[in-house]
C-alpha cells in the first residue's frame, strides 16, 4: 500500500467517526431503551468492523498513522 493511500483512508476514517459520533448522539435520544440499546450495539459493532478491517490493516503499514499516535505536525 502507498502512503498517499494510507493517508487518504486515514482521513476518510476521520470523516466516519465524525459522522458515527453525530449518529450516537442522535440515537442517544431515543426514548424507548430497547430500540436505543440496539441501535447502539449495531454502532458498536460497526466501529469493531472499521477499526478490524480499515485501521489495523493500514496502521500495519503506517504505524506513525495510528489515530491514538500523536501527529508532530500538528505542533
Amino acid at each position: 500500500m502507498k502512503r498517499e493511500v494510507a493517508e487518504s483512508i486515514m482521513k476518510a476514517m476521520k470523516g466516519v467517526e465524525f459522522a458515527i459520533t453525530q449518529l450516537d448522539d442522535a440515537i442517544r435520544t431515543i426514548e424507548d431503551e430497547n430500540e436505543r440499546k440496539k441501535m447502539l450495539l449495531f454502532i458498536a459493532q460497526l466501529i469493531h468492523e472499521f477499526h478490524m478491517k480499515i485501521t489495523l490493516p493500514v496502521v500495519q503499514y503506517f504505524p506513525d498513522l495510528h489515530p491514538d499516535v500523536p501527529d508532530s505536525r500538528d505542533y
